[in-house]
C-alpha cells in the first residue's frame, strides 16, 4: 500500500502496481519497476559489469574522500555515482577480463580550486610525507585551505584517508601508515578543499609506492 504525501497531485511512498514513490534528497521520486527483465549478459554487458564492479570497490573504501572530493558534482545524482561518472571512461587499464584499475589517471575529487604547486609525497618505511609550495593568494588559492589526501593499498584494499592534513600554507603535511601494510604497494593522492563550503580541488596523484 503507497501513502500519500502532499495530497492528490503529491508524492507518495510505497508500491502502487509496477509504480514505486519514494523520498530521495528532498525530492518526491516515482519509478516503474519493469514487468520482466531481459538480461541477454552480451560480451558488453559483461565488460561494463566487471569495470563497474571494480570501480566501484575501490570508491568504496575510499568513501570519505569521494564524499567531499564529488560534493559539488553530486547534482541529482550521489557523490558515488559522480565519481564512477567521471573516471569509467579512463580508469582502467588492460582487456576483459582482466581488468585492473589505471590509478594514474583516476581522479578522487574533482572542482575549480587551485591545487597547491609542486605536491610530492615520500615514503621512509611506514611514515608518509607529503609537501607543496605555497600558492596562496595565487589565482583562487587561499592560505586556509585544508589539505586532504589518501594512501589506498592495492594489496589489502583498504585506505587512509585524511580530510584536514594540514593548511595550505604549512607546506608539508606527514602521518604514519598502519605497520600491517609493511611490504604493500600504495597509491596516494592529494586535493584541497575549502575550510567552509563545499567546493574542492581535481585531484592530483602522487605516484606508487612500496612501504
Amino acid at each position: 500500500m503507497a501513502t500519500i504525501k502532499q495530497g492528490a497531485l503529491g508524492g507518495f511512498s510505497g508500491k502502487v502496481g509496477p509504480i514505486t514513490g519514494s523520498s530521495w534528497k528532498g525530492k518526491a521520486v516515482i519509478k516503474a519497476r519493469p514487468l520482466s527483465v531481459n538480461d541477454p549478459n552480451t560480451v558488453l554487458q559483461q565488460q561494463i559489469r566487471a569495470k563497474f564492479k571494480l570501480i566501484t570497490q575501490f570508491f568504496s573504501v575510499i568513501y570519505a574522500f569521494i564524499f567531499l572530493g564529488f560534493k559539488k558534482q553530486a547534482v541529482d545524482i550521489t557523490e558515488m555515482n559522480a565519481a564512477i561518472k567521471t573516471n569509467f571512461a579512463d580508469g582502467f587499464t588492460g582487456t576483459f577480463p582482466t581488468y585492473s584499475l589505471n590509478y594514474s589517471k583516476l581522479l578522487v575529487a574533482k572542482g575549480n580550486v587551485d591545487n597547491p604547486y609542486n605536491p610530492s609525497a615520500q615514503v621512509q618505511g611506514t611514515d608518509l610525507s607529503i609537501s607543496w609550495t605555497d600558492n596562496s593568494g595565487i589565482g583562487n588559492a587561499l592560505e586556509t585551505d585544508k589539505v586532504m589526501f589518501l594512501a589506498y593499498n592495492t594489496v589489502k584494499k583498504q585506505a587512509v584517508v585524511v580530510t584536514d592534513a594540514a593548511d595550505r600554507s604549512t607546506r608539508q603535511a606527514s602521518y604514519s601508515l598502519p605497520t600491517a601494510w609493511v611490504s604493500d604497494s600504495i597509491e596516494v593522492y592529494l586535493a584541497v578543499r575549502r575550510a567552509e563550503g563545499e567546493d574542492t580541488s581535481t585531484s592530483l596523484y602522487l605516484g606508487s609506492f612500496n612501504l
